[in-house]
This record gives structure tokens, C-alpha cells and sequence, in this order.
């Protein structure tokens, strides 16, 4: 009985994730809603999300200084100048607190 309990907590441990949780990462075409803070790089700007993922953008932001936190929204692109991939073709820049 003992060994029986033993190996059913074996394959019921907590801290694997489950795979309907875990989150995918955005593929090429898909549009995004990303919060995070704008950052630079050398030739892009960058959005660095909270989940700690970073994105170059499309567009400079010129309106808007490295720091200020954001919610973009845009398509998941291929191919940039950027050197950060992936790279998000930016739609429309909102508020952070209007991102989900």
C-alpha cells in the first residue's frame, strides 16, 4: 500500500505545468495585446513585457520616453532591421492598464 501512495505522488506532482496553462508563445501573423515598457535598442525600440519576454516595434514612439509603460497592439512580423526578434508591427499604442 505504501509503495502504491508512493508512486501516484510520483505522477502527481504540483509543480509541473499543466498543458492547457501553459501560455504559447505569439507566432508570426498573430495580433497581440502586450503590455510592458518601452525601452531602446540599438536601431529599434523595444517593448519588454512584464512575463519578461522583449519585442522590437515597428515604429519609434517618438512621443514617448524609454520607460513609460504601455499596452501595444499589432501583428507578430518575420523580418525587421531590429535585432530583437520577435518583432510586433505596431496598430495602436493605449494606456497600460487598457491591456488584459
Amino acid at each position: 500500500m505504501l509503495v502504491l501512495m508512493v508512486v501516484l505522488a510520483m505522477f502527481s506532482r504540483c509543480d509541473t505545468p499543466h498543458p492547457a496553462t501553459e501560455k504559447k508563445a505569439p507566432q508570426v501573423g498573430d495580433f497581440v495585446k502586450l503590455r510592458g515598457t518601452l525601452s531602446e535598442d540599438v536601431d529599434c525600440r523595444l517593448l519588454k513585457c512584464d512575463d519578461g519576454s522583449s519585442y522590437s516595434l515597428s515604429v519609434r514612439l517618438p512621443n514617448y520616453i524609454n520607460g513609460t509603460r504601455l499596452c501595444v497592439q499589432g501583428t507578430i512580423i518575420e523580418t525587421t532591421q531590429c535585432l530583437v526578434q520577435p518583432s510586433i508591427d505596431v496598430q495602436s499604442v493605449r494606456a497600460w492598464s487598457s491591456c488584459p
